[in-house]
């Protein structure tokens, strides 16, 4: 029964330093605590995109699936840009756009995205101003760093067998460390 307890008291202490030291990376700064934000939004900041521009047009594609949304602007103004025939070719095949808001614009995909970066060009006919953007979609940039993947698992598994290694070796070695603790105080308080 004694062997137990001296156990339980080692998993509290060790519960205790991992808690310590987990949680100062789950800290959120001020303005930082997502009370009054919609959740589409907080998903939307992990979705892949890319970019684009030119002298007269900027746009941001934003990668969900099998739909790339496009948001169009004006470089200069940065206003929507509203009612523009837009013609996509991704990877050399040509694809449908779908107007879907003011300076938004929808592309279908029948698969999804390649994991190697893969080209884009959107050509823009707004009014008669023609305008051709060139970009590349790499999904490599965008891995998703709110879920832990197999590296975050392996090196927490290395973590805890490393802090429960030494555990294992201040308790059979208890005897020796407190001897050695007890030299040093009393070097320093001749010291003093």
């Amino acid at each position: 029964m004694k062997l137990f307890k001296n156990y339980t008291h080692y998993l509290v202490q060790l519960i205790a330093v991992l808690t310590l030291a987990i949680s100062p990376t789950s800290y959120a700064g001020p303005g930082h605590d997502h009370g009054d934000e919609k959740p589409n939004q907080q998903q939307a900041k992990t979705l892949p995109r890319f970019y684009a521009e030119s002298d007269l047009y900027e746009l941001v594609g934003v990668i969900r699936d099998k739909q790339i949304t496009l948001y169009l602007d004006r470089y200069a103004t940065n206003e929507a840009v509203k009612g523009a025939n837009l013609e996509v070719e991704i990877d050399g095949v040509k694809m449908a756009v779908k107007p879907h808001g003011d300076g938004e614009y929808l592309i279908e995909l029948k698969d999804k995205i390649k994991d190697q970066p893969t080209p884009i060009s959107i050509t823009i006919n707004d009014g008669g101003v023609n305008d051709i953007l060139v970009s590349t979609i790499d999904l490599s940039q965008f891995e998703n760093s709110s879920v832990m993947n197999w590296k975050t698992w392996l090196k927490l598994l290395v973590l805890m067998c490393f802090v429960a290694g030494v555990a294992y070796w201040s308790y059979r070695n208890r005897e020796l460390l407190r001897s050695r603790a007890i030299k040093i105080i009393n070097q320093f308080k001749e010291l003093a």
